[in-house]
């Protein structure tokens, strides 16, 4: 016979309304409570009936994530973080590949149209997802990292700009004056950021910047291996250069390496947010860390926390970075020769 939820209550020692109510709205109940209630069930084997609870609720209990793509090193531990996340409050995560074609993103704006999601957390990376949702979400929704509805949707994001003025300042403070920035793609707002933040760190900072210094890699490997092979055939070539990401300062690395220039010994790097690229490369690469989890959990519980009508949901959160301080950087030494 299938243990019920009387079964629960009076494992746990508590009434049949607060087990209901721990299994459900966990954030209504305190934390012994709850934890008490969930190893009764897990105990006894109970399993909450998401259908007839969906029925009863008018809710799907599930949650649309809309992310450009796969294969980039920065979403997974991202994504990671807010299914857990989301799984711990019983709601289950759809995630849907905005970077694809016209009948995919067709397909996710009727998810939410039709009801078929109770919210939807947008990661934009400059796919222009707001293409399909129109200036706002027809659900409960939550912005990471872009703001793609500027304040018409709850954020959670960094300061990008922050990112950059901690990389340059690090290098600056090595003695390093000619710095360049491989920059993100100009449709993605977080890269924007960065590269205006380098700007302004190198104002801030005295040091002068000219339009050979800066060059896009749109984040892909290949942009960022033309990058690093344009600023080395300069005249004075930069002794340090700051990557708006890991994959491109790891690509960035392998052109110096490719022409036997040393890394850091002749030329300095620092990449941006902390992901697989970076740690594993050789050497491996100092970065601002960009806390991933921190922020999917942050943003899955805003999420559900809006579904729920609970009050004082933060409309914009700022989520901290550090300097992670690695094998590729060191003292600016003469620049290198071309």
């Amino acid at each position: 016979m299938r243990p019920t939820l009387s079964d629960v209550a009076k494992m746990a020692g508590v009434s049949v309304a607060t087990a209901s109510r721990a299994l459900s709205n966990p954030d209504l109940v305190a934390d012994s409570t709850r934890r008490a209630v969930r190893d009764a069930a897990e105990s006894c084997g109970y399993k909450v009936n998401l259908v007839a609870r969906s029925l009863r609720i008018q809710r799907t209990n599930t949650l649309l994530v809309l992310q450009p793509c796969i294969d980039n090193a920065f979403y997974p531990a991202l994504l990671r973080s807010i299914e857990e996340t989301s799984l711990a409050y019983g709601y289950s995560v759809m995630v849907g590949f905005t970077d694809k074609s016209e009948k995919h993103r067709e397909a996710y704006a009727d998810l939410m149209s039709n009801g078929r999601v109770d919210g939807v957390i947008v990661i934009d990376g400059g796919a222009g997802v707001d293409g399909i949702t129109g200036p706002k979400p027809e659900v409960p929704a939550v912005q990471v990292l872009d703001l793609v509805y500027g304040g018409a949707v709850p954020a959670v994001r960094v300061d990008d700009q922050q990112v950059a003025d901690i990389a340059v300042s690090h290098l600056a403070s090595l003695g390093h004056r000619r710095i360049a920035h491989i920059s993100g793609p100009e449709q993605s707002i977080p890269a924007m950021e960065r590269k205006r933040g380098f700007l302004a760190a190198m104002a801030r900072l005295g040091l002068a910047v000219d339009d050979d210094l800066v060059k896009p890699g749109d984040n892909r490997r290949q942009g960022a291996a033309e990058a690093m092979k344009h600023f080395l055939s300069l005249p004075k070539p930069p002794t340090a250069v700051f990557a708006a990401s890991d994959c491109m300062g790891c690509a960035a690395m392998d052109v110096c390496r490719d022409r036997g220039i040393s890394v850091p010994g002749e030329i300095s790097f620092v990449g941006a947010d902390d992901t697989a690229d970076g740690a594993c490369a050789y050497p491996a690469l100092t970065t601002v860390h960009v806390p991933h989890s921190a922020i999917g959990a942050r943003a899955a519980e805003a999420l559900i926390g809006l579904i729920r009508g609970q009050g004082g949901v933060p409309h914009d959160t700022v989520m901290p970075v550090e300097l992670k301080l690695r094998a590729s950087h060191a003292p600016s030494r003469t620049a290198v020769a071309a």
